[in-house]
């Protein structure tokens, strides 16, 4: 159903641009070590484990933001649906938490980083859950498709904070039970990929998994185990995904979001 703006949603319309803007700024002064004088590789390094994936992994931050993007500029429109109401609180937290998180990062508070990608994954986990029903094909493309890619980016990528946080706690396993709580944790991105993709019917979610777990694949390169246990993922992730284009709404089938 399309909203009527009232004073309170027009300010909230106007913050979700704002929130973006200051979210990639933050983020481009980070990558480029205006933040406490480190770029985030570098504290990445500082703790590498088994679940640190290859650098380009990285670059699903430009697709996230370009849709986070597209979504603030198509929320400004007049006739918009409840749902997009009902996330915009929820997107200005996200961005604080995002913010958050690489302040925490670049100052080495990795505990602290855990508790805020955590609370960034259960914000992402809400806005899902309002747009869990398929929309038209603008609505999937602007609205359900980029918050599906950032979910399950962030929720692969609190994994990894977890082994990083236990990397910088002083825990050193043997290797075996190192590779061990590795397996368990990519078995745990599957599960979830696939678990989301159901539960939420979204079916971009287990890509960012399937791409996280390439990248684990390939920076461990040489540890058998974790190359195997990877592909599995991917394979998996990708089967969960294959009923993505007959999800995808077309100019007839109007949505809900």
């Amino acid at each position: 159903m399309p909203e009527n703006h009232s004073s309170r949603d027009k300010l909230r319309i106007i913050l979700v641009p704002i929130a973006t803007i200051g979210t990639i700024a933050f983020n481009y002064l980070a990558a480029i070590g205006r933040i406490n004088n480190v770029t985030p590789d570098q504290i990445s390094a500082a703790y590498p484990t088994l679940l640190t994936p290859a650098g380009y992994t990285f670059t699903i931050w430009s697709l996230i933001y370009l849709g986070l993007i597209a979504f603030s500029f198509y929320q400004l429109r007049p006739q918009t649906h409840s749902a997009i109401r009902a996330i915009r609180p929820l997107y200005v937290l996200s961005c604080a938490l995002n913010v958050g998180w690489i302040y925490s990062w670049h100052h080495n508070q990795i505990f602290l980083c855990l508790i805020l990608i955590l609370l960034l994954a259960v914000t992402l986990f809400l806005i899902g859950s309002f747009i869990s029903s398929p929309g038209n094909a603008k609505d999937y493309w602007f609205v359900k498709a980029p918050f599906g890619l950032y979910f399950g980016w962030v929720t692969a990528a609190t994994l990894i904070n977890f082994m990083v946080w236990l990397k910088s706690s002083g825990y050193s396993p043997a290797p075996q039970w190192e590779t061990a709580l590795a397996l368990g944790l990519i078995a745990a991105a599957t599960i979830l990929g696939i678990f989301f993709r159901i539960l939420l019917r979204d079916y971009i979610f287990p890509v960012s998994i399937a791409w996280a777990l390439t990248g684990i694949a390939i920076e461990q390169t040489g540890n058998t185990a974790i190359i195997a246990a990877s592909a599995a993922g991917v394979i998996a992730s990708l089967i969960a995904a294959l009923s993505f284009v007959l999800a995808v709404p077309n100019k007839t089938n109007p949505g809900n979001i």
